[in-house]
């Protein structure tokens, strides 16, 4: 292992061990980010997953709008996650859409109700009916 390798890894390691513990006194009093790993659904808020592109407008507009709700939900970027795009693909494939209409964001609420593109009224009555089930 050269010099320079070894400067290379370190520095990383150092980087990684400085950052926060999750569930740290500091992480507790910040607010917490609606872009979380896997939510978990309750009566009360089915779980919201939305598929979107990072560069995508109307995919930030979504998740701030969700955010400032206080819905929870999953983020799943597309465009820089290989597995999330697979995913994508099956449920449009599921969906019987034709590739020319595919767009984000794509709303799956309660792993059910699938929800394309970003209408408030349209997603607010998706959650509101996938809590009542």
């Amino acid at each position: 292992m050269t010099e320079s390798y070894r400067f290379v890894l370190f520095t990383l390691l150092a980087g990684v061990l400085a950052l926060p513990a999750v569930g740290s006194d500091a992480a507790d009093s910040a607010p917490q980010s609606a872009v979380t790993t896997q939510q978990k659904e309750t009566a009360a808020s089915p779980a919201v997953v939305i598929y979107t592109l990072s560069t995508c407008p109307h995919c930030a507009e979504a998740k701030a709008y969700l955010t400032k709700q206080g819905i929870p939900f999953t983020n799943r970027e597309v465009d820089t996650d290989d597995d999330h795009m697979a995913e994508l693909m099956k449920i449009y494939d599921g969906m019987k859409v034709p590739n020319e209409r595919r767009g984000v964001p794509l709303f799956v609420i309660g792993g059910k109700t699938r929800l394309q593109g970003f209408d408030k009224a349209k997603l607010e009555e998706a959650i509101k009916t996938e809590a009542g089930k």
